[in-house]
């Protein structure tokens, strides 16, 4: 998918590319070194606003786990870095659920379940499907200039940087989704995909009441994760987040970076209080935090409720349709029923009433 940057002339093409190489909800604490001391300290004001050379990289990791700052801090890198100069940005998440700008959450999750678990619900500004992230979750954005994008490219540099790690048997789709013996460890969301997994099943599944729906809807797949293809017994290819993004930055500058002198190997770590503190990130974290984003900005549909009005033995259908996230409308077939019962029912779905399920 394409995004033009504001005021014409130029345009950039940004594709969000996730790599999960642990199952959702199992983490890598255990075995993963200490991010102190790996990572040259970088601070936000002059890794992002301070003129580069064209040939240094252009590679930064967040140090935030707080989804919402993640997601503001690649919208930051996409509308105010110079996309002439290929960009890597790589992050991880606590527990949350990120939806695609164009789907509905209460067609796509289960927001009660979403809710007792402490699992963050989040809409991203670009299209796509339904994804679950967590700590054992690696997201990389690439950015660059559309001239100079190519899915096909960057797709092998994440490839060679799988096999790097010492797993076998890497293959690309003609989607190009990266493979490990036919499972998915990476995927484009432009191909509206989620995890799948059986532990997820509560959190993922959503109203089944929903007669009708302008949104994009999500696609099962099956996926597989890198550790549980990665060598046995090999001390020196252990995967981990640390790895992963070490190697993947090496690629990424081995490509796009050839003649630079700077050392690649490791991204660069944004501070998360300095980033924080930057006020167009800080103004989009608010804004993905609000109600009217994650909510409002649902596209219109329409769910069938069974209503139960006192004494009455049936159940009466009600169509309810929504739009932005409140009550728009309703449809109700009460032809053989009195005046004062149509009254009653229409009271209980007021227009303009948020979504309460």
């Amino acid at each position: 998918f394409g995004r033009g940057r504001p005021g014409g002339g130029k345009h950039s093409l940004t594709l969000f590319l996730r790599c999960p190489y642990f199952p959702p909800g199992e983490s890598d604490n255990k075995n993963q070194p200490t991010m102190t001391g790996l990572f040259r300290k970088s601070i936000i004001s002059r890794s992002i606003t301070t003129n580069r050379s064209s040939a240094d990289p252009f590679i930064w990791s967040s140090s935030s786990l707080d989804p919402y700052l993640n997601l503001s801090i690649e919208e930051y890198l996409f509308r105010n870095v110079n996309v002439n100069n290929p960009i890597l940005f790589m992050y991880r998440n606590r527990k949350s659920v990120i939806i695609g700008r164009n789907q509905n959450p209460w067609q796509e999750t289960n927001l009660s379940e979403l809710k007792r678990q402490d699992i963050r619900i989040v809409r991203r500004r670009s299209g796509g499907g339904t994804v679950y992230h967590d700590e054992g979750n690696t997201n990389y954005s690439i950015m660059m200039s559309r001239e100079r994008f190519d899915r096909s490219t960057n797709t092998r540099i994440v490839s060679r940087a799988i096999q790097e790690m010492g797993i076998p048997k890497v293959d690309i789709t003609d989607r190009y989704d990266v493979c490990v013996n036919n499972q998915k460890v990476q995927t484009s969301i432009t191909q509206f995909i989620y995890l799948l997994d059986k532990e997820l099943n509560d959190q993922l599944l959503g109203s089944q009441n929903i007669v009708d729906s302008k949104a994009v809807g999500s696609v099962r797949s099956p996926v597989t994760s890198l550790i549980k293809n990665s060598p046995p017994n090999d001390t020196q290819k252990e995967v981990n987040h640390v790895q992963f993004m070490n190697t993947l930055s090496r690629e990424f500058s081995r490509h796009y970076y050839p003649d630079s002198d700077v050392c690649s190997s490791e991204p660069q770590v944004l501070d998360e209080t300095e980033l924080q503190s930057n006020p167009i990130i800080q103004t989009g974290y608010e804004e993905l935090k609000s109600w009217n984003w994650i909510y409002g900005q649902t596209p219109q549909f329409t769910r069938r409720i069974e209503v139960k009005i006192d004494s009455q033995k049936n159940q009466i259908p009600v169509e309810v349709t929504y739009k932005n996230g409140v009550i728009s409308g309703t449809k109700i077939n009460l032809a053989s029923y009195s005046s004062s019962l149509k009254q009653k029912i229409s009271e209980s779905f007021p227009i303009g009433k948020p979504i309460d399920f």
